[in-house]
């Protein structure tokens, strides 16, 4: 009787001391053993606006569902829920070698709020599942997402497929404006010169010797892309600068000379791009006056450039190179 009393006390003390020795899984080892064989990743595309570091326009182009299902059917009206569990992402990179960067819990959402309904004695949700970039104002351009996503059910049920993996490449376009012609005058027509507008203009004299010449010119600006959250704000100055006028008679192979002082003035700094739309409703105005100043015979320059006010929100940034300028140059004829 000593001898199974013995044993006994020895089987409880082994019992114990396994128990006692067990650990939890750490994230990797759970992950790991919740995947088992399960490897897919949901593949979808996303699209978003970004200005001065603000995004808008977050939108999924196009997307897969997964459908969402128990185990079994369910006994009565079951709720499953679908949250991102960005946490996941390390350890999925772990586990399949991938470098896939963290993101943001706000960056992506489930569909429908993450809530699916599975009727009584039914297996699977009538909606299913996929994300929806939701704001990509933390994420970078032309960059693979992974979005890791954990599913539950209320009332007992036990779900398929604990976690799904979704990755979304996502394309954020930067809003700039550029000029994109304007007004004429005479027979002269602005053109596209080395990515800039160009008016060049070979002005005659009347008898009296008045040079005829335009009073104004209007400056039309355009958006590279359509910004859906509210009207963009184009903002110019004029530039007579030396490196801007060398520049260009170095590459025009003609010796030009800046606009005399007093001849030109932007008399409208400002244009409007509506929201959703590409070309501004209004223009900029560059007036010139006092054309006895210019000398018969030569080459003149002057510029007009975009440039951003850091005060407004809305003021979008100038396209970089030529294209955010206007270059109007006059040749007096003798």
């Amino acid at each position: 009787m000593s001898d199974n009393k013995s044993a006994i006390y020895i089987a409880l003390i082994l019992i114990i001391v396994q128990f006692s020795c067990k650990k939890e899984d750490d994230p990797l080892t759970a992950l790991a053993r919740e995947l088992g064989s399960y490897k897919y990743s949901y593949i979808e595309t996303g699209s978003a606006i970004r200005l001065n570091g603000a995004t808008s326009g977050n939108t999924t182009l196009t997307y897969r569902g997964f459908p969402v299902s128990l185990t079994g059917s369910a006994s009565g009206e079951t709720v499953v829920t679908a949250t991102i569990d960005t946490s996941l992402i390390a350890a999925y990179n772990t586990l399949y070698n991938e470098s896939n960067p963290s993101i943001d819990t706000k960056a992506f959402r489930p569909s429908f709020n993450g809530t699916f309904r599975i009727a009584a004695n039914e297996k699977t949700a009538a909606d299913s599942l996929y994300i929806l970039l939701n704001d990509a104002s933390g994420l970078e351009n032309n960059t693979l997402y992974l979005v890791p996503v954990r599913l539950s059910a209320n009332n007992g049920g036990k779900v398929a497929t604990s976690v799904v993996f979704f990755k979304m490449m996502v394309t954020i376009t930067a809003v700039d404006l550029y000029v994109n012609g304007g007004a004429a005058f005479e027979y002269t027509y602005p053109y596209a010169r080395n990515g800039s507008q160009y008016w060049g203009f070979y002005l005659s004299q009347d008898e009296a010797g008045n040079v005829i010449g335009p009073s104004s010119l209007d400056i039309s600006i355009a958006a590279g892309v359509r910004f859906p959250a509210g009207e963009l704000h184009a903002y110019a100055v004029t530039d007579v600068s030396d490196s801007l006028i060398n520049a260009f008679s170095a590459a025009a192979y003609t010796s030009y000379e800046r606009f005399p002082e007093g001849t030109y003035s932007l008399t409208k700094a400002s244009a409007v791009v509506a929201a959703n739309t590409l070309n501004s409703s209004d223009s900029l105005k560059l007036s010139f006056s006092n054309y006895s100043a210019f000398k018969p015979g030569t080459f003149y320059l002057m510029g007009v450039k975009l440039v951003a006010d850091q005060q407004d929100p809305l003021s979008a940034p100038p396209r970089n190179g030529a294209g955010a300028y206007a270059l109007f140059s006059f040749y007096i004829l003798q």
